[in-house]
């Protein structure tokens, strides 16, 4: 860990329950996973921009060619995960995505030319044990028909491994923009990868003004500040300790649904849910504490 304040670790905190929460917003909006994304992005976007003139940090100069990569992996992300929350209640999607530390732990030694703890293969085992046991419990959750848990697990997976494709990538480039900046041209670069999308897919005009502020909602506080608060707790926390801490996101979407959309997985999507989190914050508590 690389600072002993409090600050980044609360911060952090604070952004991972917005990202479990995201999905629950998404469900309550009527409209496409593609709408959805380049709505939140957009909005991210324009409400971080007050802030960066503020901090005379507005620019586009000198932009790396890794901050375009970000933006691009991020839209991806986005895509995959908001897919996953329409295709199955929101547990499916999330334990999905959980698998996003493991990603991590396999491609972060080998791109930063790291020695690899051969545990990860058992974590990885579990996971996947895990993920059958979820998938073999059709009866959980409103809304839900006998193929959607799988394909909102699978494209949890996918928007996992996109995730942590996003992290990796962030470290390489290091610290050199500034978190809310940063957070500002990555949303940019995704929400001009899916203009073009968008204005093919002609829905824009179909959204109702209840969901535009929903839109709204989902850009400045699901996003920018989420981004915002993420992008500088990496700046002062280990890559594998985020990946511990994003681990909980799963348990608050899980809550936050119940809570509000009246989900409540079975008992085998629970036991599932409960091998898939044990995996995933061991292999980050074994690399946090070898680090």
């Amino acid at each position: 860990m690389k600072d002993r304040s409090v600050v980044p670790y609360v911060a952090l905190h604070f952004a991972v329950f917005l990202f479990g929460s995201a999905g629950v917003l998404s469900k309550m909006l009527v409209v496409s996973s593609l709408l959805l994304v380049f709505g939140r992005t957009l909005f991210a976007t324009l409400s971080l921009i007050p802030l960066l003139l503020v901090q005379r940090e507005f620019s586009f100069r000198a932009v790396p060619k890794t901050v375009i990569l970000c933006g691009v992996l991020l839209a991806v992300h986005w895509l995959s995960f908001f897919a996953a929350m329409k295709a199955a209640p929101v547990a499916y999607g999330l334990m999905g995505f959980a698998s996003f530390p493991l990603f991590v732990t396999w491609l972060e030694p080998w791109l930063f030319k790291e020695q690899r703890d051969n545990r990860d293969w058992y974590a990885a085992l579990a996971v996947v044990i895990g993920m059958i046991i979820m998938v073999s419990d059709t009866g959980g959750g409103a809304g839900a028909t006998p193929t959607s848990p799988l394909a909102g697990l699978m494209l949890g997976v996918f928007s996992g491994l996109s995730f942590a494709l996003l992290v990796l990538a962030n470290r390489w480039q290091g610290g050199r923009i500034a978190p809310f900046r940063l957070a500002f041209l990555q949303n940019s670069v995704a929400t001009l990868t899916l203009l073009p999308l968008v204005l093919a897919d002609g829905g824009l005009s179909q959204i109702s003004a209840c969901d535009w502020w929903g839109l709204v909602l989902m850009g400045v506080v699901f996003t920018a500040i989420s981004h915002g608060l993420f992008m500088y707790s990496l700046r002062h926390v280990s890559t594998r300790f985020a990946s511990l801490m994003t681990s909980l996101e799963p348990v608050y979407g899980i809550g936050v649904a119940y809570l509000v959309l009246h989900e409540m997985p079975g008992l085998r999507a629970l036991i599932g849910c409960a091998i898939v989190i044990s995996a995933t914050v061991a292999v980050s508590y074994w690399h946090g504490k070898a680090h």
